[in-house]
């Protein structure tokens, strides 16, 4: 069954043609050809794909009802999708309600027309230089940190968060699934080893030259083995690499600091971000074989 028009009708209603998470408008105003660009997807909660995300099997259960339809952009809807650790059921049916909440609280008189034009023009124009104004000085804010010694100590509680998240996360693993030996091994490398069924994850993190947080990177590895608990590798059992990735310590466009992909500087991550994809990969990896 596929999602009928009544239900597509009742969600972009409830959802005031706005993204449940960054609240942009989803039909766009009409370009130099005359076609509106529409950003809005109808996203399911609870996946009806055994591999989708987040899926929960139910029987007789209604997955293209629109209480299991969530309207947001497509930037969100890929977010939640891929970070389904950050974006659980329980959470985005809370995002969802809020919204519709604040949809009703705040859209409800979307017919009332702004008199003074020329006022408008202008407060859009002052909002639009301010907006200009304050990214610019976050840049410069971590541009001038970044490059300080604050820089590294910055880059330091990034990677306090990193090993947080994957103890916090396995920690939430072994309290549901309590037979999975997943051991957790600090490393030298300021960060820990997760190593599971033959398999580990490392996550390492390496300080710039003189201390500095240029040249600082993250990296990540899935091997297929295990390694000692110096970090060496035991020459009788050898472990072979699967997969890594380097991501240098740095700040995006909007002064966000986080890590930026060596070979592919276009993707930039928060350490929510990144470990959770990487999670989400070692698992899949370890537990789909």
């Amino acid at each position: 069954m596929t999602i009928t028009d009544r239900t597509r009708k009742t969600i972009w209603a409830k959802s005031g043609n706005k993204c449940a998470i960054c609240k942009t408008d989803l039909v766009k105003d009409k370009d130099m050809f005359n076609v509106r660009l529409i950003v809005g997807e109808e996203c399911h909660i609870i996946s009806k794909q055994a591999k989708g995300p987040r899926h929960i099997h139910k029987n007789g259960f209604d997955y293209n009802s629109d209480e299991n339809l969530i309207l947001l952009c497509c930037n969100d809807h890929k977010m939640i999708d891929e970070q389904v650790l950050e974006y659980p059921v329980e959470k985005i049916i809370e995002i969802k309600n809020e919204h519709e909440k604040w949809v009703l609280e705040n859209l409800s008189n979307v017919n009332e027309v702004t008199t003074n034009k020329e006022e408008s023009v202008f407060d859009n124009l002052i909002s639009f230089v301010t907006a200009k104004y304050n990214k610019e000085m976050n840049i410069k804010s971590s541009e001038e940190k970044f490059n300080s010694s604050e820089g590294l100590k910055i880059a330091f509680l990034e990677v306090e968060k990193i090993k947080r998240i994957i103890y916090d996360t396995v920690e939430r693993i072994h309290n549901n699934a309590p037979n999975y030996r997943i051991t957790l091994r600090d490393n030298k490398k300021h960060i820990t080893d997760i190593l599971f069924k033959d398999k580990t994850l490392t996550v390492q993190f390496y300080e710039g030259f003189a201390n500095q947080a240029k040249s600082s990177y993250l990296f990540l590895a899935f091997v297929d083995g295990y390694f000692r608990e110096d970090g060496t590798v035991d020459p009788f059992y050898p472990v072979t690499l699967i997969e890594l990735i380097r991501l240098d310590f740095t700040f995006n466009e909007k002064g966000e600091f986080g890590w930026r992909n060596q070979e592919n500087s276009s993707e930039f991550f928060s350490s929510e971000e990144i470990i959770a994809i990487w999670l989400k990969k070692f698992f899949n990896l370890t537990l789909d074989e």
